[in-house]
């Protein structure tokens, strides 16, 4: 087949979007990437050996001049998408404003359409689309409510699949300079890190006494400020980046935000964790993804405005001292996990 596929605007999009990519195109279909001609998605798909067309859309909030704007960029695309998108068999979309007008260009076209929401509040866009596109997939049991589309499965998010591959191996922790017999906490707060955040991690480190120890990826914002500021533990390693779900493999608890494509690996892989979603995300969606695991017992959730150096260290110690609790959370989050996730959306999109 002939497949477009469209994502855009942060990794939480584009990243599903790129593991889908590459287990059609190893399977023998012809891919298009589309996404925005200013965002990430321009250099990083090029990079992995995607086709790649870039549409410029921009979209304005506020009052009726500017969103009329907006559809007058919408609607320029989506004829630039009409040319593109001949002799193509399905057009799927990852979400974001971008998708839109291929989305709606594909139908015209009568080509057959998907999208793929990977958060448990539908965004705007892929809201937009529902009822338009011939089959939505989900990544949680809330989708299935939102979405009116009758044609809706709820089968998860790609990068699950992708966290199954991952192995355990005790000498990632040894490179770190810490003992892989010791329980393990990790810290990350995305690739850019939070101020504040950074603030109760630095005060936290204070309260701490060695019984077990920790990795804190402070993120490329925050580094250097922690270098200057940390106190200095042999149990304590604080890098600006590391590789995500390599060290959530060998760790012992996560504590992070709740991004679509974090919570997907944490439930893939069975991770005990404590969420802190972040509050500056369009619709709150990563306290809704932090919600969703929190009230299925398979993660404690932290709002940040709530959180303290006491109260990271209490909820820190209390799980991690506590093996019936970390079993319970790992087990609780495997089972919201779908490592076959890839495999089934294949096989939606083949028998589509």
């Amino acid at each position: 087949m002939k497949i477009a596929i469209v994502a855009g605007g942060t990794g939480g999009h584009v990243y599903p979007a790129l593991t889908l990519a590459e287990e059609l195109q190893n399977r023998g279909d012809e891919i298009l990437f589309i996404g925005s001609s200013t965002r990430m998605e321009k250099d990083l798909v090029p990079e992995r050996g995607f086709k790649y067309i870039g549409l410029d859309v921009d979209i304005f909030s506020g009052n009726v001049l500017n969103k009329l704007k907006s559809l007058f960029t919408i609607n320029k695309a989506k004829r630039k998408c009409m040319s593109i998108l001949k002799g193509y068999d399905m057009a799927i979309g990852f979400g974001n404003y971008i998708s839109v007008p291929v989305l709606l260009a594909a139908k015209k076209l009568g080509l057959k359409t998907v999208i793929h929401e990977q958060n448990s509040f539908a965004g705007k866009a892929n809201r937009m689309l529902d009822r338009k596109v011939n089959l939505v997939i989900g990544s949680y049991p809330e989708n299935k409510k939102q979405f009116r589309n009758r044609h809706t499965l709820i089968l998860g998010n790609p990068q699950s699949s992708k966290a199954m591959a991952v192995e355990k191996d005790s000498k990632l922790i040894k490179k770190f300079g810490l003992d892989p017999k010791k329980k393990t906490v990790v810290i990350f707060m995305g690739s850019l890190g939070s101020q504040t955040i950074n603030k109760v991690v630095l005060d936290y480190f204070k309260l701490t006494d060695g019984s077990y120890q920790i990795i804190y990826a402070t993120g490329k914002q925050n580094y250097e400020n922690v270098l200057k500021n940390v106190d200095e533990k042999d149990y304590i390693k604080c890098f600006e980046t590391i590789d995500g779900a390599n060290v959530m493999k060998n760790s012992t608890l996560l504590v992070c935000r709740a991004g679509a494509t974090t919570l997907a690996e944490i439930t893939a892989m069975g991770m005990p964790a404590i969420l802190i979603p972040s509050p500056y995300v369009p619709n709150n969606h990563q306290y809704y993804n932090a919600k969703s695991l929190s009230d299925r017992d398979a993660a404690i959730l932290i709002e940040e405005k709530d959180l303290t150096p006491d109260k990271l260290n209490k909820e820190i110690s209390d799980i991690i001292n506590n093996e019936s609790k970390l079993k319970a959370l790992g087990n609780h989050a495997l089972a919201l996990g779908n490592p076959k996730v890839l495999e089934d959306m294949i096989q939606a999109i083949e028998k589509l």
